[in-house]
């Protein structure tokens, strides 16, 4: 992902759906959701702005916090917003054909969605350490047992595990002592 995020576009529009499936990666949201996010939805808690609003899919509320990175972004397409639609009107299918170039453009051969960034956000949550029940909500899934899908146990977030559960009852043991 580090190539997309980087990678420099003479083209506008291609920056734009790189910049787009960036935001995504950050912030959870599925196409639909990023294309009706309007400036209504973003608000400001305890000096933060968050993403409050409901899945376009299930009606389900969620929030998401925005980090640095989707703020920039959405300060970079201010010029954009019509009809308080936070990046404009956008067409799912060209933007889906534009991020097919923006992808052979960075050396990625695989076939990327931006539906399968959602699992990115997920995986990376995960692999951080954040909670199921904290990934559940941003991602809006009703069921708990729908994040667990993407909830894979990388070996890099297994062996986190089990080196603090190894600490944990170190610590239990040498006070037994």
């Amino acid at each position: 992902m580090k190539t997309v995020v980087t990678h420099e576009f003479e083209d506008a529009n291609l920056a734009f759906v790189r910049d787009i499936f960036v935001f995504v990666c950050f912030t959870a949201l599925s196409f639909i959701d990023v294309k009706n996010l309007t400036t209504d939805n973003i608000v400001d808690i305890n000096g933060d702005k968050w993403i409050i609003s409901k899945r376009h899919k299930t009606n389900i509320p969620f929030q998401v916090k925005l980090m640095d990175v989707p703020l920039q972004i959405i300060d970079r397409y201010k010029h954009l917003q019509e009809d308080k639609l936070v990046f404009g009107k956008m067409n799912y299918w060209s933007m889906c054909k534009k991020l097919k170039t923006v992808m052979t453009a960075c050396g990625i051969e695989k076939s990327i969605s931006y539906h399968c960034r959602r699992h990115s956000f997920a995986t990376l949550a995960f692999s951080k350490g954040m909670p199921i029940e904290s990934v559940s909500r941003v991602l809006g899934h009703t069921n708990i047992v729908t994040t667990q899908i993407y909830a894979k146990n990388t070996s890099q977030k297994l062996n986190a595990d089990l080196t603090m559960l190894g600490d944990k009852l170190n610590a239990s043991f040498k006070s037994i002592k």
